[in-house]
C-alpha cells in the first residue's frame, strides 16, 4: 500500500465496507503499520480522515 491507493476495509472488520484514498502512511513499532485515509462514503463521516491499520484495508486500485 502507498499514498494515492484506493482502498476499502476488509469484509467483517466493520458493519459495512468503507472506501477511501490513502493520503499518508505511518510505520509503527506495533505489529501493523497505519494508513491515514480520506473516506469517501456518504454518511455521518462523509469527507472525514481517519487512521486505520493497513491490515484492515485492501487495495482496490493502485496509484499510478
Amino acid at each position: 500500500m502507498q499514498v494515492g491507493d484506493l482502498v476499502q476495509t476488509v469484509k467483517g472488520w466493520s458493519y459495512k465496507t468503507w472506501t477511501g484514498v490513502i493520503i499518508k502512511m505511518k510505520e509503527s513499532e506495533l505489529p501493523e503499520d497505519w494508513a491515514q485515509v480520506f473516506w469517501t462514503e456518504a454518511s455521518g463521516i462523509d469527507g472525514q480522515v481517519f487512521w486505520v491499520p493497513v491490515n484492515k484495508c485492501e487495495v482496490i486500485s493502485e496509484s499510478r
